[in-house]
């Protein structure tokens, strides 16, 4: 499911890679006039709790950022997807395999850059715990970029930023936008241990 405005309307701009063209800087400017005109707390993306991000998940993994490849995905040229491999891979769901590559709409090719608003971005070498949807999508991360934290070194091991707390099996979803702090900071066993409880809890309504 497609979860920002920007998405829905499949608003990428595209741009030289080097500098701004007036077209760009013109359908940027009716994206600015199209926000001030709502609300000034409208809601852009579904806020996923954590139980949200453990039920919608097709993959649950941690993994470093080994390789990131824009690249056109069509022969005519006309829209751009950016490939993010992850390798030294701990499984929590799906067919452990590694490396394994997410595919995300927008990059940049022969000069051309390509956003897609609210999309995450990544780092080679970085590590991420990742919650994603298996298939094609504007971007496969849960929550459109909530389901993919940052893993960060702590003086007692590694910590996972913005970690959303544990709630109930029901798990609902909030509109509206997240915390302003993006959540604490946890270990990291103790979160994948949160994620195994989580998974392993029965699905709502089930017997």
């Amino acid at each position: 499911m497609v979860e920002t405005i920007f998405a829905r309307l499949i608003r990428a701009h595209r741009q030289p890679a080097a500098g701004w063209r007036p077209r760009a800087a013109a359908v940027l400017t009716v994206l600015a006039i199209l926000l001030a005109s709502g609300r000034s707390d409208a809601t852009v993306v579904v806020a996923k709790d954590f139980a949200a991000l453990c039920r919608e998940a097709d993959l649950i993994f941690v993994g470093t950022v080994v390789d990131i490849e824009s690249r056109w995905n069509d022969d005519a040229k006309q829209s751009i997807e950016t490939l993010v491999t992850f390798d030294d891979l701990t499984w929590l769901r799906g067919t452990p395999g590694s490396p394994v590559t997410l595919r995300f709409a927008g990059g940049e090719a022969d000069g051309l850059h390509e956003e897609i608003a609210g999309a995450p971005h990544f780092n080679i070498g970085e590590r991420r715990v990742i919650f994603a949807h298996d298939g094609r999508y504007v971007s496969p991360i849960v929550g459109f970029d909530q389901g993919a934290l940052h893993v960060v070194d702590g003086s007692g091991g590694p910590l996972v930023v913005g970690a959303p707390a544990p709630t109930t099996v029901n798990g609902a979803l909030r509109l509206g936008a997240p915390p302003a702090d993006g959540g604490g900071s946890v270990p990291l066993d103790e979160f994948l241990d949160r994620v195994q409880h989580q998974l392993a809890l029965p699905a709502a309504g089930a017997p």
